[in-house]
């Protein structure tokens, strides 16, 4: 997902109802993970890394951006109306800028 589609994502959420953890599971992190050597072609470290950074999100966080690069839309639209534009923003800055740090860092 591009930053700009997501920003489109950003811009059509406007407020949030409450929050709801029951979407995310531990296999959002691994979806993220596998993800990143898939469509980023990032080595494993830098996977791991990624990861490792996904986890400081809230678990809505993580589930939508799961639902992101599992390119889940049905998904991606239930999470996106749980979350704040403040999340939504920190998701989507999450995408810009981790898998660069973590490529950087090589894990």
């Amino acid at each position: 997902m591009t930053y700009a589609t997501l920003l489109s994502a950003l811009v059509a959420s406007t407020v949030a109802l409450v929050p709801i953890s029951a979407f995310a599971s531990p296999d959002h992190l691994a979806t993220i993970e596998r993800e990143c050597g898939v469509q980023l072609k990032l080595p494993p470290g830098a996977c791991s890394c990624l990861r490792e950074q996904a986890g400081k999100l809230t678990d809505g966080q993580q589930a939508f951006l799961a639902a992101v690069v599992s390119k889940d839309k049905t998904g991606q639209k239930d999470i996106m109306q749980t979350l704040t534009v403040a999340e939504l923003t920190e998701a989507g800055m999450f995408m810009t800028n981790a898998p660069a740090q973590c490529a950087k860092t090589g894990g």
